[in-house]
């Protein structure tokens, strides 16, 4: 049997709906296959950073104040913690759509994260996603996802 998949993220949620339709169904009906939470999106800095390690005395002699600190390694922590956030929705992603049985997708992910998450993908997944919108979706009722995505312009994963 041949599955349609619609799966909605964002960088603390991601859900895949199969999208199922009966002889005596009107409208296809969204069933929810899968649902991904990384805890790591829903806490609070002061959860994942419990201690001053890394902040290192500026010292005097730049003109800092003495016992000044710098911030140090802090820099890139939520560049890093975005970059593993997209590599698990990647992940979870290409599981769901290696699957034989699934012929086709349609993605929405969030904006700022749209082509970071198609590009972390495979190829093989990659080749099974037919339309893709930059939009927050992931918190929209299961009964409005098909209208959104059959009122917004086809965007292939090729053409990101």
């Amino acid at each position: 049997m041949k599955t349609k998949l619609i799966i909605v993220a964002d960088l603390g949620l991601l859900r895949a709906y199969r999208k199922t339709q009966t002889a005596t169904d009107r409208q296809p009906h969204l069933e929810l296959i899968a649902e991904l939470k990384p805890a790591e999106a829903h806490e609070k800095r002061s959860d994942q950073v419990t201690d001053q390690a890394g902040r290192f005395p500026r010292g005097s002699g730049c003109g800092g104040i003495p016992g000044d600190l710098s911030a140090g390694e802090q820099l890139q922590q939520e560049t890093e913690q975005t970059h593993r956030l997209i590599q698990q929705l990647a992940e979870k992603i290409d599981a769901l759509l290696a699957d034989d049985e699934v012929t086709d997708c349609v993605l929405a992910a969030s904006a700022p994260i749209h082509k970071q998450l198609v590009d972390a993908l495979k190829p093989k997944a990659r080749n099974k996603i037919r339309q893709i919108l930059a939009s927050n979706l992931a918190k929209t009722n299961p009964n409005d996802l098909l209208a959104h995505f059959e009122n917004a312009t086809a965007v292939s994963p090729q053409s990101i």
